[in-house]
């Protein structure tokens, strides 16, 4: 078989996984979970709470729009490793499936190495901006709530994608390995 027809990488035999791998994927599980189960229904309730109080009884939430804010990026940060590990992200169909296989394997070995690099560095200051709004006492104008654990919420997420990001590039590494005979 041509490398030209060849199957496209997600639908090739799966290289043995590493045990770490599999910690990874059930970490994004969690995350997704909590992003889907915890941070959404969180955002619709006071939402849903600003709408009937500032529409039957003229006493919005004054904090809604802060609130929600801060749910809804916890919400999405916390989905991107599963996003990231299904593939489900967006690409350049148009280039990437004209490509040959080991090209896209390269492709995604490079990119997700830069990226893990650039959200290792995010990660950091992710960290350190914990503290940082914990010892200011950081929150909203109208949102009295602390920012320091939703900072705390994003550096996790940050750094299961970084997890993510490297369970990816292993993974091109070793299809590339066997797509091109070890050399």
């Amino acid at each position: 078989m041509s490398e030209q027809n060849a199957p496209p990488v997600d639908a090739m035999p799966e290289p043995p996984k590493a045990a770490w791998m599999g910690g990874i994927k059930k970490i994004a599980d969690y995350c997704l979970g909590a992003s889907t189960y915890i941070f959404y229904p969180i955002i619709l309730l006071v939402i849903m709470i600003d709408i009937i109080g500032r529409n039957f009884f003229a006493f919005p939430l004054s904090w809604a729009v802060e609130g929600s804010g801060l749910c809804l990026i916890a919400a999405i940060f916390l989905a991107a490793p599963r996003v990231e590990l299904d593939r489900n992200h967006i690409l350049l169909d148009i280039l990437y499936a004209r490509y040959r296989r080991t090209t896209k394997l390269v492709c995604d070995l490079a990119t997700r190495a830069f990226a893990a690099l650039w959200m290792m560095g995010a990660t950091v200051r992710s960290a350190v901006e914990v503290h940082t709004a914990y010892a200011m006492r950081e929150s909203g104008s109208d949102f009295r709530y602390p920012f320091w654990p939703t900072r705390v919420v994003m550096t996790f997420a940050f750094l299961v994608l970084v997890l993510a990001l490297l369970y990816i590039v292993y993974d091109s590494y070793k299809k590339l390995q066997t797509t091109t005979g070890g050399k």
